[in-house]
């Protein structure tokens, strides 16, 4: 299955439909709800299969297959299809920080093509299309035009590490805001300058649609691990534009930090 571009943006528009339908069913039970530990140890609640039910069904209509992550899903399929994360932030779900976000990206031709995060508390959508830009709630980002945020994210163990490769541009680390959907869109719009996505354990639902986001509003995307990105990496950092010829030396060391990594388990 190919889909045009201008199917494309109608799919998507579908998929930003559903997400405001379903926000006020995610809302009611934000911090009112019980959970399980999935096997990889993150929570799960009903609330993530009910939610991943509804999308699947209203987004699949259109023609274009979801899967989502509750469900499980092949990660080699080829064609087209959506990928969906009910909610991504659990934790924060269940203690109702407004920080879990609504995702989904569609893959086509082995790249991502669309995506959108959309956090129901606040009702910001964020969507994007390659070659098309990155919105948020209708209108265009462009990081290009924005002043280099003064504080970058990462996991509390690299934060003294890389304060100091990112010293010269002023740029301090933060302890990283849990769910990436929500820390990769505030990169996007320009309130922070990087996302580090080192030791990440998500998948690509995860991921992908934040990277794409970030993109195409005029970020870079740096891979750690793999050579070349793809919608399948995990490592990597997500950037503003002035910060990217700072942190690519450093990515030699970025691999070592990820080998640690692998060398505990």
């Amino acid at each position: 299955m190919s889909i045009t571009p201008d199917a494309i943006d109608a799919a998507l528009k579908i998929v930003q439909d559903a997400f405001k339908r379903v926000g006020p069913f995610i809302l009611e039970h934000a911090g009112k709800i019980g959970y399980a530990d999935k096997k990889d140890g993150s929570p799960l609640t009903d609330t993530d299969i009910e939610v991943e039910e509804k999308l699947k069904a209203e987004i699949g209509s259109a023609g274009i297959p979801a899967y989502g992550e509750e469900a499980g899903y092949d990660d080699n399929m080829t064609g087209a299809f959506w990928l969906i994360d009910p909610i991504d932030g659990t934790k924060d779900f269940i203690e109702n920080v407004p920080r879990f976000t609504t995702v989904a990206v569609l893959i086509q031709g082995g790249e991502a093509v669309a995506a959108a995060i959309y956090n129901p508390s606040t009702q910001n959508m964020y969507t994007a299309q390659k070659g098309r830009g990155a919105y948020k709630n209708g209108v265009r980002l462009d990081l290009g035009a924005v002043q280099l945020p003064g504080i970058a994210w990462c996991k509390r163990q690299f934060i003294d590490e890389l304060n100091g490769m990112l010293a010269p541009k002023s740029v301090v680390c933060e302890e990283a805001p849990r769910g990436g959907s929500y820390g990769f869109a505030l990169v996007a719009e320009g309130q922070a300058a990087a996302r580090f996505n080192l030791h990440g354990g998500g998948y690509t639902h995860d991921y992908a649609p934040g990277a794409l986001i970030v993109r195409e509003a005029g970020g870079a995307i740096i891979p750690v691990l793999d050579d070349v990105y793809t919608y399948k990496t995990r490592s990597f950092v997500a950037c503003h534009p002035d910060l990217a010829s700072t942190i690519r030396p450093y990515v030699p060391r970025l691999r070592e930090l990820e080998a640690l990594k692998a060398a505990k388990q």
